[in-house]
């Protein structure tokens, strides 16, 4: 086995997968060297989410195939080294440590970034945590990033709102913006390397700036990333209600080049129980919104997250949801029964709802998306849709897959008629007109 080998699993949001790609360039400066399994190396670790429990419960079953392959290396005289970074480090610190005498290293959400020291300090010292929040704001990591077109660029860490039910305040530190001309000279380098649909990243995207203290704005930095040569479209991602902006919303519709898409989460229709989750925010301030929007983009896409079950939702509370969704009628919706975490205030209310009534109000919700999602893009069909071409499309080869301005998934052949290979449009927009659809996909060919 080669001196330096890591394996990397990653879950949950886009932000980790961020995160994981700083760690790989990290690492490879280090010299260590990527493989697929945990099999073949002598570092493994998993960058986790805590936003669920059954996201943390994965993890447990990895470190118990962990702990089984360890005892293996260690009777044939090798070695493992195990690492646990991401939100659930930072929220369980040394109790990981303690629970799992398998972990040699748990790394917070901004430590992360000192990995080769911190195995240094490890093969030194001894198993170590580092869950300091630190300065990862104030300098420009290079990150290792996979083939194709699309790149992940944090702009902001953190959030200030402290919804009841979420740990990210714990886990990601309070809201921290990124420099906008730190992340102008990123996006500039990635277009140089190729990618040409960049997404902003940030718990609460649409907030950026406000702890620059000089007047800079989600709106303005869009602005001038938006003038860099040969970036094709940008996107953010994820935005709060209360901070989506006139001034935003007017940007986004006006530059070409900026997606005509809004992930902006509802979580419920009931006002009872948006302030039973700290939401700031009323039905009737989101219905404000999406009139706001649409008066501006008709054609805007809509995306949202919806938890169900919450502590004390009757049944009356859910209904507000149905209806919040009827008529609103999302292009997607995330859809998530509520879990319980820990330290959370919402933690020190009864979770009164049962199981299968959760189950029964995940899925009614996902069923009505689905039912949304057909017909508008029933109403699609024969329209010619500006597509940006990503790559081939993961579940059918012989189609080449990519998304219009509002993020809906599109695929076409990926051989023309005539039997050319249309790969060269991998990495362009190209016009396609719509023919056929599911409930999750929209099928068409070159217009």
């Amino acid at each position: 086995m080669p001196a330096k080998t890591v394996y990397i699993e990653t879950f949950g949001c886009q932000m980790n997968l961020a995160d994981t790609e700083i760690v790989l360039a990290r690492l490879g400066e280090a010299g260590y060297g990527v493989v697929t399994s945990a099999e073949e190396a002598n570092l493994v670790l998993y960058n986790t989410c805590a936003v669920r429990d059954n996201a943390e419960a994965k993890i447990r079953g990895r470190l118990g195939d962990l702990k089984n392959l360890k005892q293996r290396r260690r009777k044939a005289g090798l070695d493992l080294t195990i690492g646990i970074m991401g939100c659930m480090a930072q929220r369980e610190k040394d109790h990981l440590i303690t629970t799992y005498p398998q972990i040699d290293l748990v790394v917070g959400t901004d430590q992360f970034v000192h990995m080769p020291q911190l195995l240094q300090q490890f093969e030194e010292r001894g198993r170590l945590v580092a869950t300091d929040f630190g300065d990862f704001e104030d300098k420009l990591w290079e990150a290792k990033r996979g083939e194709g077109v699309n790149a992940w660029v944090p702009i902001m860490r953190g959030c200030n709102y402290n919804c009841t039910y979420c740990v990210v305040p714990f886990t990601r530190g309070r809201e921290k913006s990124r420099p906008a001309v730190q992340i102008e000279e990123e996006c500039r380098r990635l277009v140089d390397d190729g990618f040409v649909q960049i997404t902003l990243l940030g718990q609460t995207v649409d907030s950026y700036g406000k702890t620059l203290g000089d007047g800079t704005t989600l709106a303005s930095l869009l602005r001038r990333l938006h003038e860099i040569p040969g970036l094709k479209r940008l996107r953010f991602v994820t935005s709060h209600p209360k901070d989506i902006t006139d001034e935003l919303l007017d940007t986004v519709a006006e530059l070409p080049k900026v997606a005509k898409h809004l992930h902006v989460p509802a979580q419920a229709g009931s006002d009872r129980i948006l302030r039973l989750m700290g939401r700031r925010y009323t039905r009737a301030d989101y219905l404000r919104f999406v009139e706001r929007a649409r008066a501006r983009m008709p054609n805007v896409e809509l995306l949202s997250d919806f938890i169900v079950g919450f502590p004390r939702e009757s049944d009356a509370d859910f209904a507000e949801t149905v209806s919040l969704m009827d008529e609103v009628r999302f292009g997607g919706s995330y859809v998530f029964m509520y879990s319980e975490r820990p330290n959370t205030p919402s933690a020190n209310i009864a979770d009164d709802v049962p199981v299968e009534v959760k189950k029964a109000r995940c899925n009614h919700l996902l069923d009505l998306q689905l039912k949304h999602q057909s017909e508008a893009y029933a109403k699609l069909l024969g329209s010619v849709q500006e597509v940006l071409v990503e790559g081939p499309s993961k579940s059918n080869q012989a189609m080449l897959h990519g998304r219009n301005q509002g993020n809906l998934n599109i695929v076409l052949p990926r051989t023309a008629a005539d039997g050319t290979s249309r790969d060269h449009l991998i990495g362009h927009i190209a016009p396609v007109r719509l023919e056929r659809n599911t409930s999750l996909t929209l099928f068409g060919d070159l217009a």
